[in-house]
């Protein structure tokens, strides 16, 4: 019988969602209250809001983890499963983090010095540490579950 985790994140919070609401809000104003001529800016800066929007909205960072690999995809970023397998992680441990100080901000972030980072929102992951040296965070919401899981594998 194999042992595995799953974990499917979401964005959670109202925030990235209203402020495309926001923008689209000042759009109209400005275009249809405030007489600006170029109609096709105003057009453009709503599609472009349009698929900012639905991007945050289905936006699904899933994680696999068993006895052999670490699985995961950020959608639709990543169409098809990232594999990491065991063999190639040195240590790993979950922690927490600081996503705008050590990463920038969530999504698929790049730190020289904390390494790569998929984070979808919260403040907690699984840090790997590669036997190439290299860093890898994944983000989760159930650490507790993740934590017990990973001491099973051991």
């Amino acid at each position: 019988m194999t042992k595995s985790y799953e974990e499917t994140q979401r964005i959670d919070s109202i925030w990235p969602l209203s402020i495309m609401a926001l923008v689209s809000v000042i759009n109209y104003i400005i275009y249809f209250h405030l007489d600006h001529v170029d109609i096709s800016f105003f057009y453009g800066s709503m599609i472009s809001t349009a698929f900012v929007s639905g991007l945050l909205f289905f936006m699904r960072l899933h994680s696999k983890i068993n006895e052999k690999t670490i699985d995961y995809k950020l959608f639709p970023l990543h169409l098809k499963w990232q594999t990491i397998l065991w063999s190639d992680v040195e240590k790993s441990e979950i922690r927490t983090f600081k996503p705008i100080r050590e990463y920038g901000g969530w999504g698929i972030r790049n730190s020289f010095s904390a390494g790569k980072a998929y984070i979808i929102n919260g403040n907690t992951g699984v840090q790997l540490y590669m036997k190439t040296g290299k860093k890898i965070l994944i983000g989760t919401k159930q650490e507790d579950k993740l934590q017990t899981f990973i001491k099973t594998l051991k």
